[in-house]
């Protein structure tokens, strides 16, 4: 059932006790365990849930379909897993709650969520009523960017910009150690708003609706989908992502074409945002970062477009790229504190 720590089940209430004995038979109350954290990574699918030692170590890391559709099933699932943990462990921590939406800052209220269910729900507060404890909840890109920028591939950077190429494109910005405060709560989203239709044409490529009802956005284009969808295109021929990577280290004309044209989309992009803040550092997560010569053709394309000079790669792979948002909120304790 457990591998490596983690719970394959899937169900809840989880089996930790047997977790905490087969996999960290060491450890108990004495050992500094009161100074762990809980994390929760809520996505539209699965809630994913994580116990972090003080050193950053995670100890048990579980997952469960996420109840999208029903506010008291939601959370019930939240309040089994955390019954569960406090009781094998003896402490009750507070907890980080890395999200997909953002948080209105006048009420708390969640926006932007692929969750009906809590939409319109002060998330953080509720829960810390419900649960008799303290919830800190951010965008999940946020949390990825506080990672990074704690203990990731931007360690020690002032001014962080972490960008996610998964479904869609996303982004976080924390300066210090803290995030950016706003009017509404939605920021770092630099795949709306823009207009990439020009390079489309240019491409030979049809645009074509974001979900976010508008015409042109970066976000249809820069993930893994939008590679897929050049692809599709150019080629006639519809594969996954990777696949078009590996064609394209392989030497084929198609993918190649592919690759040339996501990355003048993505690099343009990306190359104004750099221009407007200045970044120390963009750490990459979501899927497209695992492909670290594409992320290097990225950067390389980015610093020959922006004004400011950058002699070392500035867009690189995370170290966290695949659990950011999870490992984050167990670091939004650490960002707990006025915005800047």
């Amino acid at each position: 059932m457990f591998e490596n720590g983690t719970c394959l089940c899937g169900q809840v209430p989880f089996l930790f006790a047997a977790a905490v004995l087969l996999v960290y038979p060491h450890i108990n109350q004495d050992d500094g365990v009161s100074n762990m954290q809980y994390a929760f990574d809520i996505g539209g699918s699965k809630i994913e849930f994580g116990v972090f030692s003080d050193d950053g170590d995670i100890l048990l890391h579980s997952k469960t379909p996420t109840p999208k559709d029903n506010l008291d099933a939601f959370v019930a699932v939240i309040s089994d897993v955390l019954g569960e943990v406090d009781h094998e462990f003896g402490v009750r921590p507070d907890i980080g709650i890395s999200f997909a939406g953002g948080v209105d800052p006048k009420n708390g209220a969640v926006i932007s969520a692929n969750i009906p269910a809590i939409k319109g729900w002060s998330l953080a507060s509720e829960l810390s009523t419900i649960l008799s404890r303290k919830v800190l909840v951010e965008n999940d890109a946020d949390c990825f960017a506080l990672a990074e920028a704690m203990s990731g591939a931007a360690k020690d950077a002032r001014t962080v910009f972490a960008i996610i190429l998964g479904t869609g494109v996303g982004g976080g910005i924390v300066v210090d150690g803290k995030f950016i405060g706003g009017k509404s709560g939605v920021r770092g989203e630099w795949g709306h708003g823009n207009d990439v239709t020009g390079t489309l044409i240019r491409s030979g490529l049809a645009p074509v609706t974001c979900g976010c009802g508008q015409t042109g956005c970066l976000d249809a284009w820069g993930g893994a989908r939008g590679l897929e969808n050049i692809h599709a295109q150019i080629s006639g021929n519809r594969i996954t992502s990777f696949d078009i990577t590996d064609a394209w280290r392989a030497g084929d004309v198609h993918a190649a074409r592919s690759i040339e044209i996501y990355c003048e989309l993505v690099a343009r992009e990306l190359a104004l945002m750099v221009n407007v803040l200045d970044p120390d550092c963009v750490p990459v997560g979501g899927g497209i970062a695992s492909e670290h010569v594409l992320i290097a053709q990225i950067d390389e394309v980015v610093r020959k477009r922006v004004l400011g000079r950058y002699d070392v790669p500035l867009v690189v792979p995370g170290v966290y790229a695949s659990d950011g948002g999870l490992r984050g909120a167990a670091m939004l304790h650490l960002a707990d504190s006025d915005r800047l």
